[in-house]
Protein backbone atom coordinates (compact mmCIF):
# COMPACT_ATOMS: atom_id res chain seq x y z
CA UNK A 1 0.00 0.00 0.00
CA UNK A 2 1.26 3.46 -0.90
CA UNK A 3 1.56 6.38 1.45
CA UNK A 4 -1.09 9.09 1.08
CA UNK A 5 -0.10 12.28 2.92
CA UNK A 6 -2.63 14.32 4.83
CA UNK A 7 -2.41 18.05 5.31
CA UNK A 8 -3.14 20.70 7.86
CA UNK A 9 -4.15 24.28 7.13
CA UNK A 10 -0.54 25.35 6.64
CA UNK A 11 0.27 22.43 4.33
CA UNK A 12 3.21 21.40 6.51
CA UNK A 13 2.65 17.72 5.88
CA UNK A 14 2.38 17.96 2.11
CA UNK A 15 5.42 16.66 0.23
CA UNK A 16 6.11 19.93 -1.59
CA UNK A 17 9.50 20.96 -0.20
CA UNK A 18 12.95 20.40 -1.69
CA UNK A 19 13.78 16.70 -1.69
CA UNK A 20 10.29 15.61 -0.63
CA UNK A 21 9.70 13.63 -3.84
CA UNK A 22 12.78 11.51 -3.06
CA UNK A 23 11.61 11.13 0.55
CA UNK A 24 8.25 9.84 -0.68
CA UNK A 25 10.05 7.31 -2.88
CA UNK A 26 11.92 6.01 0.18
CA UNK A 27 8.66 5.71 2.11
CA UNK A 28 7.07 3.72 -0.72
CA UNK A 29 9.99 1.45 -1.60
CA UNK A 30 9.05 -2.23 -1.72
CA UNK A 31 10.48 -4.62 0.84
CA UNK A 32 10.61 -4.63 4.60
CA UNK A 33 12.44 -1.29 4.89
CA UNK A 34 15.42 -2.70 6.77
CA UNK A 35 17.81 -1.10 4.28
CA UNK A 36 15.99 2.26 4.09
CA UNK A 37 17.11 5.17 6.27
CA UNK A 38 14.87 8.21 6.62
CA UNK A 39 15.70 11.75 7.65
CA UNK A 40 13.49 13.53 10.17
CA UNK A 41 11.47 15.30 7.45
CA UNK A 42 10.61 11.93 5.85
CA UNK A 43 9.46 10.69 9.26
CA UNK A 44 7.30 13.82 9.52
CA UNK A 45 5.71 13.09 6.14
CA UNK A 46 5.09 9.50 7.25
CA UNK A 47 3.68 10.18 10.72
CA UNK A 48 1.96 13.51 9.97
CA UNK A 49 3.15 15.11 13.22
CA UNK A 50 5.37 18.09 13.98
CA UNK A 51 9.15 17.98 13.81
CA UNK A 52 9.23 18.96 17.49
CA UNK A 53 7.16 15.90 18.37
CA UNK A 54 9.43 13.65 16.31
CA UNK A 55 12.57 15.00 17.97
CA UNK A 56 10.95 14.46 21.40
CA UNK A 57 10.05 10.86 20.54
CA UNK A 58 13.61 10.24 19.33
CA UNK A 59 15.14 11.87 22.42
CA UNK A 60 12.88 9.80 24.71
CA UNK A 61 13.93 6.63 22.89
CA UNK A 62 10.43 5.93 21.60
CA UNK A 63 11.49 6.12 17.96
CA UNK A 64 14.82 4.36 17.40
CA UNK A 65 17.30 6.58 15.57
CA UNK A 66 21.01 6.95 14.91
CA UNK A 67 23.00 10.15 15.03
CA UNK A 68 25.68 10.54 12.37
CA UNK A 69 28.16 13.29 13.18
CA UNK A 70 26.93 16.26 15.14
CA UNK A 71 23.59 17.03 13.45
CA UNK A 72 22.47 14.25 11.11
CA UNK A 73 19.76 11.93 12.44
CA UNK A 74 18.46 8.90 10.55
CA UNK A 75 15.59 6.55 11.33
CA UNK A 76 15.39 3.05 9.88
CA UNK A 77 12.05 2.56 8.12
CA UNK A 78 11.57 -0.98 9.45
CA UNK A 79 12.32 0.15 13.03
CA UNK A 80 9.84 3.02 12.59
CA UNK A 81 7.14 0.64 11.38
CA UNK A 82 7.85 -1.68 14.34
CA UNK A 83 7.53 1.32 16.69
CA UNK A 84 4.15 2.11 15.14
CA UNK A 85 3.01 -1.49 15.61
CA UNK A 86 3.98 -1.35 19.30
CA UNK A 87 2.29 2.03 19.73
CA UNK A 88 -0.88 0.70 18.10
CA UNK A 89 -0.96 -2.35 20.35
CA UNK A 90 -0.38 -0.17 23.42
CA UNK A 91 -3.08 2.24 22.31
CA UNK A 92 -5.59 -0.58 21.84
CA UNK A 93 -4.66 -2.20 25.15
CA UNK A 94 -5.12 1.04 27.10
CA UNK A 95 -8.60 1.57 25.65
CA UNK A 96 -9.86 -1.87 26.73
Amino acid sequence: PGFAPLTDDAGVYLPTGPGDAQRMELLNMPGDGSDVWLDVRAVQLYLQISLTSIYKLIHQGEIPAVKLGTKTIRVNRKALEEYLQRATVLGEASVA
